[in-house]
């Protein structure tokens, strides 16, 4: 009570900045439940999918969105439109106030969230210069949040992956100069594989730097079926992952690259839960093996995968089959579609050991991050 009244006093005479800071950073470590397991090391609860709309680049980019007849948001039923729009206004302020982030990652028990921009932020469509100078402009203002509370937040920059240069390019300034960890992309580029040739020196840089790439999907490439019941979400994004890897693995991305940490959004999709059909295929058929000294699964457990599948027996069987070590805890803050009790989630993994437990929490995450 005496620090307390303590408080009370500063509050009085000096304002509610600073102190609150203070409180904030008390707050998350309580709240985070930072945790020594068996061998003395600690972890702290890190989220690996969670993000930031920038509003300043959506107004910078109107003119070139209807030069290039982009519209996002623009698929699905006019329900699915209605409740989008909805749901972007109930989350403005989560994206637009730190303070509301921080209040918000303290009640979900979030030390720290690795932010990344809105996957509907992309830009690929634009033309590469003004995907360059958007993608900078993006980074730019991340930076400057996140260096508001360093002990909260590190960054996952955009890159312009329409021309492989400035990708490169603005890859290397996220983390060379802005410090950011890493970077997340889309699962294609317009409609172009991640696997595209043009690409190689893209994946080279990354395993040459060290750093993590989040594959997010944003809606997907053949909507024409999954307009109804918010399919194109539901169905479209697992689907998404699933092609995404699918083409990594078989054009020998992974087989040319072992050092790439990649992690894939929501569980990976799909093709974590069925990835015996395509080593069954790889041992029967010459067309599948075709340039793959090992099968599919092989490469498969390169991946890292999130924690946002929201069943207790879905998470513990990506824990058993590709092990503690490959997944991450996710929230997919702010949107609807996110899992607002990440770590109760995990709590309800059976048989999960003290040890595992802090490291999906958030060990795994400090390793590729480098915290």
């Amino acid at each position: 009570f005496q620090a307390e009244d303590g408080i009370r006093d500063v509050e009085r005479s000096r304002g509610l900045g600073d102190v609150y800071k203070r409180q904030q950073k008390v707050c998350a470590a309580e709240h985070g439940g930072s945790q020594t397991v068996s061998n003395e090391t600690k972890t702290i609860t890190v989220d690996i999918h969670c993000h930031r709309q920038s509003y300043p680049a959506g107004d910078l980019m109107q003119e070139e969105a209807q030069k290039a007849g982009f519209s996002a948001l623009s698929l699905g039923s006019e329900l699915t439109k209605e409740v989008n729009r909805k749901q972007l206004e109930f989350i403005k302020p989560k994206m637009q106030s730190i303070e509301k982030r921080l209040e918000d990652m303290d009640n979900m028990g979030v030390d720290l969230q690795a932010v990344s921009v809105s996957p509907y932020q992309y830009y690929y469509w634009a033309e590469p210069d003004a995907g360059r100078e958007v993608c900078k402009l993006i980074n730019n203002e991340m930076a400057e949040d996140i260096a508001l509370h360093p002990d909260r937040f590190v960054g996952l920059g955009t890159i312009p992956l329409q021309n492989t240069e400035m990708a490169i390019t603005e890859l290397k300034r996220c983390i060379n100069e802005l410090g950011y960890k890493g970077v997340e992309i889309n699962s294609h580029v317009v409609g172009e594989e991640l696997s595209s040739e043009r690409l190689e020196p893209f994946w080279a840089t990354v395993e040459e730097l060290d750093v993590l790439v989040f594959i997010h999907t944003a809606g997907f490439t053949h909507p024409d079926r999954l307009g109804e019941h918010y399919f194109l979400n539901l169905i479209g994004h697992p689907i998404e992952a699933s092609i995404a890897i699918s083409y990594l693995i078989f054009d020998g991305v992974m087989e040319r690259h072992p050092g790439l940490k990649i992690c894939v959004s929501h569980g990976g999709g799909y093709l974590p839960s069925y990835a015996g059909r395509m080593d069954h295929a790889y041992h029967a058929r010459e067309d599948v093996r075709e340039g793959l000294p090992n099968p599919p699964t092989h490469y498969l457990k390169q991946f890292y995968f999130d924690s946002i599948v929201f069943e207790p027996d879905q998470l513990e069987f990506l824990i058993n089959k590709y092990g503690a070590d490959h997944i991450l805890l996710g929230t997919d803050y702010p949107y609807d579609m996110g899992e607002g009790d990440p770590i109760g989630l995990l709590r309800k993994v059976k048989n999960l050991s003290h040890e595992n437990f802090a490291a999906v929490r958030g060990g795994n995450a400090v390793g590729l991050l480098k915290l």
